[in-house]
């Protein structure tokens, strides 16, 4: 202990609350070198850089950067080949099974259909008897043309014939845009099948001339392939009138026959007429059929329809929203 002094010096009492003792202790120890303490200092682009491992960016960096990534992702000849050929064997296998369970209907059953359209088609008998002879008529291409205006049945119509077929290759059914976007090469049914039956639903007087040349494409292919196909368009031809009564204009008919006069197949233009009130009624007692109602019941849900302007389009989710059915 003798190389420790101790030096015991009165100092200040500290009478305060926070005092702990009447005095300090001073404490020196001898033979202690004290030097300062030297602080490197780093610049902040430098702290960044090792925190970040941030490196310049140059041109040779990137090219680096490129070769080494490139070939990272780089296929040999012989993973090339083995890709090329299981995309093939996949395919091959898609387009087998396709052929293999390739159904087609090579005809319709008009009298099944005349039977269902004079259940079913209310307000229509003049334009579904001409359909019939349309559907019936013995030439090898034709386009039919259902025009009219809103909920008058043109899509049911087409809905009941489609009914017992579309499950068959040879069947199809479009809706604008889809038609346009739809290539007839892969419309296997105009190459296997004798004939083909193709709706386009849900047209409207604009599209009188986009559709015209995708039409007259599936003619021609099927001209060349010696194959019957038989189209049926389904226009909604309303123009807005005085009080906003809805109806198709004369001039539709001579824009829709002027679009398609080129092309090689036989036309049958149908109308299907404005609905009236006994047809709604019809329709509304069709819906409601497993349901008592009277006269006065049918009277009062009718106050909630117009046929002028939506015919019997509807009808059903509309009761329903009036949680009539």
């Amino acid at each position: 202990m003798d190389d420790i002094d101790e030096s015991y010096e009165p100092m200040d009492i500290d009478l305060s609350s926070n005092s702990v003792s009447p005095m300090d202790i001073s404490f020196i120890e001898k033979d202690l070198e004290f030097s300062p303490a030297t602080i490197k200092s780093e610049k902040e682009d430098d702290i960044y850089e090792k925190r970040l491992n941030l490196k310049p960016i140059t041109v040779n960096n990137l090219l680096k950067n490129y070769t080494q990534n490139r070939n990272r992702y780089k296929f040999t000849t012989n993973q090339i080949a083995k890709l090329v050929l299981y995309i093939m064997v996949v395919l091959f296998a898609v387009v087998t099974y396709q052929i293999a369970y390739f159904k087609c209907n090579e005809s319709l059953n008009i009298g099944l259909l005349k039977k269902s359209f004079a259940s079913k088609i209310y307000g229509q008998d003049i334009a579904t008897e001409k359909l019939l002879k349309a559907l019936d008529s013995d030439v090898p291409n034709k386009v039919i043309t259902l025009y009219g205006g809103t909920g008058v049945g043109k899509t049911y119509t087409a809905s009941l014939i489609l009914e017992n077929i579309l499950q068959y290759g040879n069947t199809y059914h479009y809706t604008m845009p889809g038609f346009l976007q739809t290539s007839s090469d892969f419309m296997l049914g105009l190459i296997y099948c004798e004939s083909s039956i193709i709706v386009i639903d849900d047209l409207s007087r604009n599209d009188i001339l986009m559709v015209k040349d995708h039409i007259k494409d599936l003619i021609t292919k099927s001209l060349k392939y010696s194959k019957k196909i038989m189209i049926i368009l389904l226009y909604n031809c309303d123009t807005m009138g005085e009080q906003f009564f809805r109806k198709c204009d004369s001039h539709f008919l001579q824009e829709l026959t002027q679009s398609l006069k080129n092309i090689d197949a036989h036309k049958f233009y149908i109308k299907y007429e404005l609905l009236n009130e006994e047809v709604l009624r019809k329709c509304i007692k069709n819906e409601l059929s497993d349901k008592m109602l009277t006269e006065s019941d049918i009277a009062h849900i009718m106050k909630n329809f117009n046929v002028t302007i939506d015919g019997c389009k509807g009808v059903y989710q509309k009761m329903k929203y009036l949680s009539i059915v």
